[in-house]
């Protein structure tokens, strides 16, 4: 047999639900398994988290012990409870929490059977509850039989609601309603997951775009600054210095004396001229 390493898928559980990525992504393989064992006429029987491993490269489907043509199953006194770890072959036909509803009541199988038990186990990969519980085996079967499970939305609010119409459609009573092919379920999970994909890369971008808005904000006030204390400073180098004040200076010829008067500059015009000047002097 293949070493795998890795954890089973109820293992994982334990520690609660898988991120909706992991369910898709996970899902999408368990049915592509599925797909390859149904186009041989290879029908499982025995669908649970037990029976699936998580590993680097994947999730890998195992135990098809109970995996060959069936006519009628063994009755509600010989199934195996969900704490039962090993599926015994010849008197244990299956898993009771994971079982259809032609499952339970003995009916003659075929793949679609095993879409209803993977629907059992995406849900609760999804909410990390049973989809169908009950305190008896009676009980339970009566669940798998006539009764819906809580919805998703009321346990996992943000789950999307193609992944619930998903697993609603795989967990249908009848198995004319549920997906007819473990194909088109695969094909379903695989385009959810790459819209959900697209719908978070838009995100990220927008996030990455408000970043970048900032930048271009906080630079363009550098500038505003910048400009601002060039143009103050170009004021202040361009503001007209005080007037200088001159002295005149009239001297007079040599040897000539002036008689003390007074005189002045008018003040009245830009040009110098002597006002009450009077002035004598003598060689």
């Amino acid at each position: 047999m293949e070493c795998l390493e890795g954890e089973t898928l109820a293992k994982r559980l334990e520690r609660g639900p898988l991120p909706t990525g992991e369910v898709l992504k996970y899902g999408a393989q368990i049915a592509d398994a599925l797909d390859k064992a149904h186009r041989v006429g290879i029908i499982h029987r025995d669908l649970k988290p037990g029976n699936i491993m998580l590993t680097p490269a994947g999730a890998k489907l195992l135990d098809f012990g109970l995996a060959k043509p069936a006519s009628s199953l063994a009755n509600l006194t010989t199934m195996t409870h969900a704490a039962t770890p090993v599926t015994e072959q010849g008197s244990i036909v299956g898993t009771f929490q994971y079982m259809s509803p032609e499952q339970v009541e003995g009916k003659d199988l075929d793949g679609r059977s095993d879409i209803f038990s993977l629907g059992a186990v995406l849900y609760e990969m999804t909410t990390g509850q049973r989809a169908f519980e009950g305190k008896s085996q009676l009980s339970i079967a009566s669940a798998i039989l006539e009764k819906e499970p809580p919805p998703i939305a009321t346990l996992k609010p943000l789950t999307p609601p193609t992944l619930d119409h998903a697993i609603r459609t795989c967990l249908a009573k009848s198995p004319d309603e549920r997906w007819q092919t473990a194909r088109d379920l695969a094909l379903e999970l695989k385009w959810i997951n790459e819209a959900a994909s697209q719908t978070r890369a838009p995100a990220v971008t927008g996030q990455s775009s408000r970043i970048t808005r900032e930048r271009i904000a906080w630079a363009l006030a550098g500038v505003c600054v910048a400009l601002l204390t060039w143009f103050g400073i170009a004021h202040l180098r361009s503001t007209p210095a005080q007037p200088e004040r001159f002295r005149l200076s009239l001297l007079p010829p040599q040897s000539t004396s002036f008689v003390p008067y007074n005189f002045a500059i008018s003040p009245e015009r830009p040009s110098a001229r002597l006002r009450g000047v009077s002035a004598g002097w003598s060689n």
